[in-house]
């Protein structure tokens, strides 16, 4: 059992360390994000978060090769999530893409709705209704009345909350994991 443990702190330890290599690769590159931080973790915290979901199989995918990422918010808050595009999520490439309407949302594998959004978070989350896209937004309130995912921030940390029950209607299915990190809303 002792083993086990060991091994379990050695292989979270590993991701840790490629984490923060991660988040410093990608965001030092660039200058021009360095004003925003809190968006800065956000969108990594989404690009891991994505990561431990698991998505039905669509057989009418058109791109099987892009992951699909839509963006509900202002244009600053919009290129840092622009600078995940090209890693890679279960194999494939990440598009960021702005949300303009409520059109076509479920083409996205996931919708950011930031609360600088020009579209009310409760109307998208309507329009998402009955679809396998996740859905993540930072209104208060935001995983208990129907997001999958919210964050909020408390203490000056980022933390997120998680409405099992709004993924689990929409087909998703939540790797155990997420629910150390993220505190779990609903049943």
């Amino acid at each position: 059992m002792c083993e086990s443990l060991q091994t379990f702190k050695v292989h979270t330890a590993k991701k840790f360390i490629s984490i923060s290599f991660f988040v410093i690769s990608m965001f030092c590159s660039n200058s021009a994000l360095a004003n925003d931080l809190e968006s800065k973790i956000k969108a990594v915290l989404t690009f891991k978060i994505l990561s431990y979901i698991q998505f039905p199989i669509s057989p009418s995918s058109s791109e099987e090769n892009i992951f699909r990422i839509g963006f509900s918010g202002n244009e600053d808050e919009l290129a840092v999530f622009k600078a995940l595009e090209g890693k890679k999520i279960k194999g494939k490439s990440i598009s960021v893409e702005p949300v303009t309407s409520t059109n076509n949302l479920a083409s996205f594998n996931g919708v950011f709705i930031s609360q600088n959004s020009d579209l009310p978070w409760k109307k998208i989350l309507t329009s998402l209704k009955g679809t396998s896209t996740l859905t993540l937004g930072e209104s208060d309130s935001f995983a208990e009345t129907g997001g999958m995912i919210g964050f909020y921030k408390i203490e000056n940390k980022i933390r997120f909350v998680i409405n099992k029950n709004a993924a689990e209607d929409s087909g998703l299915k939540i790797n155990a994991q997420l629910f150390r990190v993220g505190k779990l809303v609903g049943d």
